[in-house]
C-alpha cells in the first residue's frame, strides 16, 4: 500500500509529462509482449511491467479505491494467511491479471495501470476464507459450483460494478477499468486462498 502511495506522490511531483513517460515505460502494454516475442522489443523490460504496472495508478480516485479495499480486506486476510501469504496472494493476482489482460487483447497499445489484479485476489481470498458458507451449492451447465465459490463470484461482480459506476460518475477513462486484470486476479485468489490457509493452520486446528 505505502509503495503505491509513494509512487503516486512521486509522479505528481514530477509533473504530467514525466508521469506519462514513466507510465508508458512501466505500465502494462500488451502489444509490447507481442513485439518482444518477435524480437522487436526488449523482453526483460516487458516482463518487468507485469509487476510494475501495479504500482502506477491513473488518478487519486483510482489509487484511493484500490488502497481502501486492500486496507479493509487485507487485515483479515493477513490474520489468516500471515504477511507472507498476503503478499504472495496479492502479487500472484497482479501477475494472473496481467497475463489474462494480455491474452484477451494482445495487440492493445494502451497502457494498463493499477493494483486491481492484486486487490481482486485479496478480495477473492477474503470471500473464500470468510464468506457466508450458508449459500447453497448450485449446478451450472451440469457442474456443481460450491456455495463458497458463488459467494466469491458475487463479491467479484460487486467490486467490478463499483469501479465501472465510479468511472462513469467521475468521467474517468473507461480503458482504465481492466476487466481482464480483475478476473485474472480474482481467479488466482480463489485458487490460492485455500492452499495458503492450509499452510498456516489456526491454533487448535
Amino acid at each position: 500500500m505505502a509503495l503505491c502511495v509513494l509512487v503516486q506522490i512521486g509522479l505528481f511531483l514530477l509533473g504530467p509529462a514525466a508521469a506519462a513517460a514513466i507510465g508508458f515505460e512501466f505500465g502494462l502494454i500488451p502489444a509490447r509482449f507481442v513485439a518482444a516475442a518477435a524480437g522487436k522489443a526488449d523482453a526483460i523490460s516487458a516482463v518487468v511491467t507485469l509487476f510494475t504496472h501495479a504500482l502506477l495508478h491513473w488518478s487519486l480516485l483510482h489509487l484511493a479505491m484500490n488502497m481502501l479495499m486492500l486496507g479493509f480486506l487485507g487485515r483479515d486476510v493477513e490474520w489468516r494467511l500471515g504477511a507472507g501469504g498476503l503478499l504472495l496472494l496479492f502479487w500472484a493476482g497482479v501477475l494472473a491479471g496481467a497475463v489474462l489482460e494480455i491474452a484477451l487483447n494482445p495487440i492493445a497499445m494502451t497502457e494498463g495501470r493499477g493494483a486491481s489484479g492484486g486487490v481482486a485476489a485479496v478480495l477473492a481470498g477474503f470471500a473464500m476464507l470468510f464468506g457466508n458458507t450458508r449459500v447453497a451449492s448450485r449446478r451450472v451447465l451440469g457442474l456443481l459450483i460450491p456455495g463458497r465459490w458463488l459467494t466469491a463470484l458475487w463479491y467479484a461482480g460487486a467490486w467490478i460494478g463499483v469501479q465501472l459506476l465510479s468511472a462513469l460518475a467521475f468521467n474517468s477513462a473507461m480503458n482504465s477499468i481492466a476487466i481482464g486484470a480483475h478476473i485474472g486476479g480474482f481467479l488466482a485468489g480463489m485458487a490460492l486462498a485455500g492452499p495458503l490457509a492450509r499452510r498456516r493452520p489456526l491454533v487448535g486446528e
